[in-house]
């Protein structure tokens, strides 16, 4: 009994690390957006670079948590007065994944409409 409790606090404490809070974050924006594509697949009048960003537009908002849970992450590894630093490394970071997303997105969207 012991050991389960120690083993379930262990994992709670795991769950609420930053790093685990932002790759949460993380996947439900992607979720989102791999969800929000869908639609625009059919929609030929949209290129699939314009598709991807429709979904992007759509999922601002977990984008923004995501994001701001990425500035916390670096935030908690500088010093106070590194902090203008931290935000802006945290932000570069989460808009370099963004790119990856819409990237991905892009790429789903060509291949669906090739029949791949």
């Amino acid at each position: 009994m012991l050991v389960a409790a120690s083993v379930l606090a262990g994992l709670a404490g795991c769950a609420s690390h930053p790093a685990s809070q932002t790759q949460d974050a993380y996947n439900q924006y992607w979720a989102c957006a791999s969800q929000a594509v869908r639609p625009y697949v059919n929609q030929r009048n949209l290129t699939s670079r314009e598709a991807a960003l429709r979904a992007q537009a759509h999922c601002n908002d977990s984008y923004q948590v995501y994001r701001a849970r990425q500035i916390a992450m670096v935030r908690r590894t500088v010093a106070s007065d590194s902090y203008d630093m931290a935000d802006q490394l945290g932000a570069q970071q989460a808009l370099v994944w963004r790119r990856r997303v819409t990237q991905a997105l892009d790429d789903y969207v060509r291949r669906a409409r090739a029949g791949s």
